[in-house]
């Protein structure tokens, strides 16, 4: 199973002990989930849709704890055209199971100038307390949400088919402190996300995902420390790169002072060997401090600034011997 079908198969465990947040998580369910049919006589039904039969077994017993309404549950393939093959759970709730009293509860249908119509953003009254708005997003999640696997991507989503249940979606995770979500236009969905791993940490603690925030957070750790691990390898490979680069730099100054110095250049044998004639004879006039670190230099080509200071008797510092090698590099670029 994916982590995101872990996160919604724990909410679906969850049991709500009051009133108000079993209304506001129904109501947060069947706002994007569901579809308004005719039942004849004016009469409209009420059919809400999932590919997770536990979901469907939640809210079938949500919705009886609730209403007192015995909703038809039923599998059967997706009537959507493009939907996945998988088999879809609905969950039928007609006139005679206060189909018409849920839309009215969760603000689904409301009165306007005496006259009923169906609003698409989400019913303010429901969410007034922190504890509605925590049911109210995990409602949501478990009818249009989803989320990345933390081991590749930090990413959730809830995928809408209304700007305005969007905007105020974002809106309402937003009255949590130090959270926030973005929106944007996918074909014919609007798509309210999160992608700060820290964030994502937080709304799965806000809809009760308790294990999975344990998860996550163990995952983001291991993830952490692994890219610590690899920015400091990166970090020494090109600290490598960088001082071998310099000696062979410094290489070429000591060679240019001897092949000045004997008025010729040194063939590849002498100047493969550091002990040879060439490199005595050519660096004799040096002082002998800059003598010092350029044979240390030719003799340990990787060997860095501390190690050749080290090296030498008395010791000196890694500075110290940058300067005497930047003295070196200003006789090589002399006229001398």
């Amino acid at each position: 199973m994916s982590f995101s079908s872990d996160v919604k198969g724990e909410l679906a465990r969850l049991e709500n002990k009051k009133q108000c947040c079993k209304l506001a998580e129904i109501a947060g369910f069947l706002r994007v989930s569901s579809s308004i049919r005719l039942a004849g006589g004016g009469r409209l039904g009420i059919v809400a849709t999932t590919e997770n039969a536990a979901i469907a077994r939640h809210y079938k017993k949500l919705i009886k704890d609730y209403f007192s309404s015995n909703a038809r549950l039923a599998v059967g393939d997706s009537q959507m055209p493009g939907a996945s093959s998988r088999n879809r759970y609905y969950l039928n709730i007609s006139p005679e199971q206060k189909s018409m009293q849920i839309l009215r509860e969760t603000g689904m249908m409301l009165i306007r100038a005496g006259d009923d119509y169906f609003s698409d953003g989400i019913y303010q009254p429901i969410v007034r307390s922190k504890c509605c708005r925590k049911a109210y997003i995990r409602g949501m999640f478990l009818s249009c949400g989803t989320m990345s696997d933390p081991r590749k991507g930090y990413h959730l989503e809830f995928v809408l088919d209304k700007e305005q249940t969007a905007n105020d979606l974002k809106k309402l995770i937003g009255t949590f402190v130090d959270l926030s979500a973005s929106i944007t236009r996918r074909g014919d969905s609007f798509i309210v996300y999160i992608k700060k791993a820290q964030y994502i940490s937080d709304i799965l603690g806000i809809m009760g995902a308790d294990s999975a925030v344990l998860e996550f957070e163990n995952i983001r750790i291991s993830r952490s420390l692994h890219g610590d691990v690899q920015r400091m390898i990166n970090c020494d490979n090109a600290n490598v790169d960088r001082a071998l680069s310099a000696a062979e730099e410094q290489r070429g100054w000591i060679r240019k002072i001897a092949e000045r110095e004997l008025g010729r250049t040194g063939s590849p044998e002498e100047l493969a060997d550091t002990g040879s004639v060439f490199w005595t004879d050519g660096l004799r006039h040096l002082p002998a401090p800059l003598k010092e670190v350029a044979f240390l230099r030719l003799y340990k080509p990787d060997a860095s600034l501390a190690d050749i200071g080290e090296t030498l008797v008395p010791p000196i510092g890694k500075a110290a011997v940058s300067k005497r090698f930047a003295r070196i590099k200003t006789l090589a670029e002399s006229d001398m």
